[in-house]
C-alpha cells in the first residue's frame, strides 16, 4: 500500500513538472517594450542578451539586434501606454505619458514617438489620474468643436432672449416742451428729435434680466422764421430783454452726449419682450443754445448757452423680433436748464415719445 502511494506521488510530480515546462517554453522570455534614444519604441521579446547587444524577436517575427548603446530604457509594464492627467501645484494639468518613475520623480513624454523627455517632481504634483479633469475635457470638446465647424443649436427663446440690443435709432414727433413760455414761443416751429444709443456692455443672465450700460448722442431743435406782429415777439422780448423790430428766426437747439444705465426685463411670447428703465446724465454738450437773429439785419443776434448740466429718464418696451433686429416704443423726460435774460431758469428740454429700430448682438451667452 506504502509503495503504491509513493508511485501514484511520483507521478504527479512528473505531471507537474512536464506541466510547467510546457508553460514555459510557451511563453516568452521576456516581453518588453524598449526604448530606443531616437524616440522609437520596440516592442517583442528579448531572445538574447550581451553585453553589446540585445537580440529581439517582434511581434511579427521577424528578429531584430539592437546596439546596447541606442538602448535608453526597457520596460515589461506596457502601462505607459495611458495617458494620465497630472495636477501641479499651480493648478496646471499636464497631459502626459509617464515612461519611468523613481522616488523623486515621473519621467513624462507629450509625444510617445518623440524622444522629448521631462520630469515633474513627486512634491510638486497634487494628484496623478487616467481620468482627465472637467476643465481638460471641456477645452477638448471645444477644440473638437471647433476643428469640425460643429454650431451649437439654440432655441428660438434662446437665441432672442440671449441677443440685447447693441445700437438704436430712435425719432420723435411726439414731445412738447415743459416750459410753458419756451412751450408757447417754439410750439408752431418746424421741430427735429432723434438719438442714436449705443450699449457697449451689457451684464444679462441666461432669461436676459440684467443692466446695460448705455451712451446716448442726442439732437433736439426747433427752427421757426417770425414776424414782429405775431404773438410770440412779445414774450421773446421779454425772455431776451430786446427790442423786436422787424422780422427775425428764432432757434432751438440741443446737441448732447448722456451716459448710464439701463434695466431690462425679458419675457418670451413668440417673440422677446423687454421692458426696461433708465437714467442718464449730460456728460458732453455739442450745442446747447437758445438763439434769435434778425433775417435781413445785424439789428440783433441774441443767445442764451443752457446749462452743461442734464439728466434724463425714461421707460419703454423693446420687441425682439428676430435675432438681430427689433423694434422699440419708449417715454422719456429730460432736463437742461438755461437761465435767461429776465433772470428766470428755465427747463428747454421737456417730454417725449420715441420709437425706433434696434441692432441687436450678442452679450456673452452665444458664441
Amino acid at each position: 500500500m506504502a509503495r503504491h502511494l509513493q508511485r501514484m506521488l511520483e507521478c504527479s510530480l512528473c505531471s507537474v513538472v512536464v506541466v510547467f515546462l510546457i508553460i514555459s517554453i510557451a511563453l516568452p522570455i521576456y516581453a518588453e517594450s524598449i526604448f530606443l534614444k531616437d524616440g522609437s519604441i520596440v516592442e517583442g521579446e528579448i531572445i538574447k542578451e550581451t553585453d553589446k547587444a540585445v537580440d529581439v524577436k517582434l511581434q511579427d517575427g521577424k528578429k531584430m539586434v539592437i546596439a546596447r548603446k541606442d538602448i535608453l530604457r526597457t520596460l515589461v509594464s506596457d502601462s505607459y501606454k495611458t495617458k494620465m492627467y497630472i495636477m501641479k501645484g499651480n493648478k496646471d494639468v499636464v497631459p502626459v505619458y509617464v515612461v519611468d518613475e523613481d522616488n523623486e520623480s515621473y519621467t513624462c513624454r507629450i509625444d510617445l514617438g518623440s524622444a522629448d523627455e521631462f520630469r515633474i517632481n513627486k512634491k510638486d504634483v497634487i494628484f496623478i489620474s487616467k481620468i482627465p479633469p472637467k476643465d481638460v475635457i471641456d477645452e477638448q470638446v471645444q477644440k473638437i468643436v471647433s476643428e469640425l465647424a460643429i454650431k451649437k443649436q439654440y432655441t428660438r427663446e434662446q437665441n432672442l432672449k440671449w441677443r440685447a440690443p447693441f445700437l438704436r435709432f430712435g425719432y420723435s414727433n411726439i414731445g412738447t416742451y415743459i416750459d410753458s413760455d419756451i412751450r408757447d414761443v417754439y410750439s408752431e416751429g418746424r421741430e427735429l428729435s432723434v438719438f442714436i444709443d449705443i450699449f457697449p456692455w451689457r451684464f444679462r443672465n441666461e432669461s436676459g434680466n440684467g443692466f446695460d450700460v448705455m451712451t446716448r448722442i442726442r439732437s433736439v431743435a426747433s427752427y421757426d422764421e417770425i414776424e414782429p406782429v405775431d404773438k410770440r415777439t412779445q414774450l421773446l422780448s421779454k425772455l431776451y430783454q430786446v427790442s423786436i423790430a422787424e422780422p427775425y428766426k428764432a432757434e432751438l437747439s440741443i446737441d448732447h452726449i448722456c451716459g448710464g444705465l439701463k434695466y431690462t426685463y425679458s419675457m418670451f411670447y413668440g417673440i422677446v419682450i423687454q421692458p426696461y428703465v433708465y437714467g442718464l446724465l449730460q456728460l458732453y454738450a455739442f450745442h446747447n443754445v437758445i438763439e434769435i437773429e434778425t433775417r435781413h439785419s445785424d439789428h440783433f443776434d441774441e443767445n442764451i448757452p443752457a446749462s452743461k448740466f442734464g439728466y434724463q429718464i425714461g421707460a419703454g418696451i423693446d420687441f425682439g423680433l428676430t435675432s438681430y433686429f427689433g423694434v422699440f416704443v419708449e417715454g422719456m423726460y429730460s432736463y437742461i436748464g438755461a437761465k435767461f435774460k429776465d433772470g428766470k431758469t428755465r427747463n428747454v428740454d421737456g417730454y417725449y415719445v420715441y420709437y425706433g429700430v434696434t441692432w441687436r448682438t450678442s452679450y456673452g451667452l452665444i458664441e
